[in-house]
């Protein structure tokens, strides 16, 4: 995937930084896979893609939560539920109450 954000950063930055994140998580690099859910968040955000900026909120909300961090992982919980209900995916949206 990093090859095809040379080609449309537009499309792919945002997905390329939360599968890094996720690997960066499951190697135990805390530092790095936050900073990568949070790059994640910020290229959805900046490109419009609602529902992956919901679904990036719910990854980093998850991960703080089981790292015990919950105090800042609801709201991302809550962000990730609100994207959800905007981009129509109410169904998703309910799954996180």
């Amino acid at each position: 995937i990093s090859q095809l954000v040379e080609y449309s950063v537009w499309n792919f930055e945002n997905k390329l930084s939360l599968l890094e994140a996720e690997l960066y998580y499951l190697n135990h690099s805390h530092a790095m896979a936050e900073l990568k859910y949070q790059a994640a968040i910020t290229s959805a955000h900046n490109h419009r893609f609602v529902h992956e900026e919901a679904m990036a909120h719910e990854l980093y909300g998850i991960y703080l939560v089981e790292n015990k961090m919950a105090v800042r992982g609801i709201p991302q919980l809550e962000m990730a539920f609100d994207g959800y209900k905007k981009w129509g995916a109410t169904r998703k949206a309910d799954s996180l109450k």
